[in-house]
């Protein structure tokens, strides 16, 4: 049992590790890509149940939220600025506050 975790472990280190940091970056973008998408389809489905007014007030608050997230997410990249990790982190910051959002649209109770 032992042998086979050891073995289990070589392998999942060997592919994380065996990436370039390119591959990382565009994983990490691909990552923030699917989850942007998700978002997109809940807050969609959700602005079809609602009357214009909260409507309205949705939009303007999805507007604000991603003006935060894209200058909060450029903050947070910016410590590695011009290092080759600077998208990775930049993604990672950016798939974590949208899945975060996709939270907070999914308990929005209409």
């Amino acid at each position: 049992m032992v042998k086979i975790t050891l073995i289990l472990m070589l392998l999942v280190g060997s592919y994380t590790f065996g990436q370039s940091q390119t591959e990382m970056n565009q994983e990490a973008l691909k990552s923030y890509q699917i989850a942007d998408a998700e978002m997109t389809v809940i807050y969609k489905d959700l602005m079809k149940s609602l009357g214009q007014t909260e409507k309205n007030y949705l939009l303007t608050a999805q507007r604000a939220w991603i003006s935060y997230k894209e200058a909060h997410c450029k903050a947070i990249a910016y410590q590695y600025d011009g290092g080759s990790m600077q998208p990775m982190v930049q993604c990672a910051c950016l798939e974590t506050l949208t899945r975060e959002r996709i939270q907070q649209l999914n308990a929005y109770n209409p």
